[in-house]
């Protein structure tokens, strides 16, 4: 696979403090690569340095297999794109100038109007930045990220803050990114998001790649246990211990299954039910994520 992306033993000092000791992370062509972290964790100093605006302490970073000597050259700088974590915009500009004015700023660019259609923002065309909600902000960010068509695209956390219908559409977009075989170097605390989006994530903690893998490979190593909860009428403790075993316990008012194979298990509860005539209710799949691996890597305290 080719890459686009190769960082080795990255080190950024400030002063005597390290903020990274030795990152090594390959990003290839085509995917979408989430790099998640809590706060403090080094994610906005390897953005930054990725992005050009600020150079690294030692370690080698490429990009499509040319090596950085100091700076991210103005050559690679034609071939990205990028939406911070707050794009400021000239608020008394229309939509189409602002694009057009990002647009002026790159010898190759794309069509203004195919920007716009690709962001969907075609009937705010003519309205002025100051009035466009969040989201339609946010795609405007992506719109001015894209107009050079770029080949690498990094997204710093590209739906904080969003409603959940704007989130969805800014998803939408990321995948149509994605489909157009453009890769994502993607940024973000919404593990619910990293899950849906990214076919590989890094996850980092004091400075230091901790892990790395598809979401499933990491949430099938670290994730635990699946779980059927569920109540039923009338209450058979008795039926339900001998059925389930050591598997089933009694949570609160209901029981709560434990299984590997979380399908095999409903199908047997199913048929369990019908043959004693009890009447399931609340019935919930609960199945581990990207944030319980997340979690138990990183910790749970919270970090400011």
């Amino acid at each position: 696979m080719e890459k686009v992306i190769e960082i080795k033993e990255l080190k950024k000092f400030y002063g005597h403090f390290e903020a990274l000791k030795g990152l090594t992370i390959e990003v290839y062509k085509g995917e979408i690569f989430g790099f998640l972290g809590p706060n403090g964790a080094g994610k906005t100093t390897t953005l930054e340095i990725l992005e050009g605006l600020r150079k690294p302490s030692s370690g080698e970073l490429r990009f499509f297999g040319e090596k950085m000597r100091g700076d991210v050259t103005p050559k690679i700088k034609e071939r990205i794109g990028v939406v911070l974590q707050e794009t400021h915009f000239l608020d008394h500009l229309k939509v189409q100038e602002t694009i057009e004015l990002f647009s002026s700023f790159f010898k190759k660019t794309l069509p203004v109007d195919s920007v716009i259609d690709a962001v969907r923002l075609k009937e705010k065309r003519k309205s002025y930045v100051e009035n466009l909600s969040g989201g339609q902000r946010q795609r405007l960010a992506i719109a001015i990220a894209i107009v050079n068509d770029p080949e690498l695209i990094f997204l710093d956390e590209p739906t904080t803050g969003l409603d959940p219908q704007s989130r969805e559409s800014i998803w939408a977009l990321i995948e149509e990114l994605k489909r157009s075989n453009k890769t994502v170097f993607l940024t973000t605390h919404y593990m619910e998001e990293a899950q849906r989006l990214c076919d590989r994530v890094g996850i980092i903690d004091h400075g230091r790649i901790i892990e790395q893998g598809t979401p499933m490979e990491l949430i099938r190593k670290y994730g635990g246990t699946n779980e059927v909860d569920f109540e039923c009428s009338p209450w058979p403790e008795e039926d339900a211990m001998k059925a389930f075993g050591k598997k089933i316990s009694i949570v609160d008012d209901h029981f709560r299954i434990v299984t590997e194979n979380l399908t095999g298990t409903l199908e047997e509860l199913i048929l369990w039910s019908k043959r004693f005539g009890i009447s399931l209710t609340n019935v919930f799949l609960i199945e581990p994520t990207l944030e319980d691996v997340f979690l138990k890597l990183t910790g749970r305290g919270l970090r400011d």
